[in-house]
């Protein structure tokens, strides 16, 4: 079912596009860099705290493999050109 809303027609045109990357703009690059490393460090550190002790293993590394997904995560989103908020063509 769809309505028809006389007062939500454009008073405007659509913005144009944004431009494609290839390489995401400098402050996005360097932060993506960045928590690229952070999640290496910590997938690194959750690998070497595993066999040290039954106890690091079982406490510390689940927390730095998180650690390291959810950086990784955040790295994707920076390195692939960001996230945008809202698909409506007029903002």
């Amino acid at each position: 079912m769809t309505m028809d809303w006389p007062e939500a027609e454009a008073h405007h045109a659509p913005s144009e596009p944004e431009p494609r990357r290839i390489i995401p703009e400098r402050a996005m690059l360097w932060r993506g860099l960045a928590l690229l490393g952070l999640a290496l460090g910590a997938f690194a550190g959750a690998r070497s705290a595993a066999p040290k002790s039954p106890w690091l293993g079982a406490t510390v590394a689940p927390v730095l493999g998180l650690a390291g997904m959810l950086a990784a995560w955040a790295a994707a989103i920076h390195l692939s050109g960001g996230e945008k908020f809202d698909d409506n063509p007029w903002v």
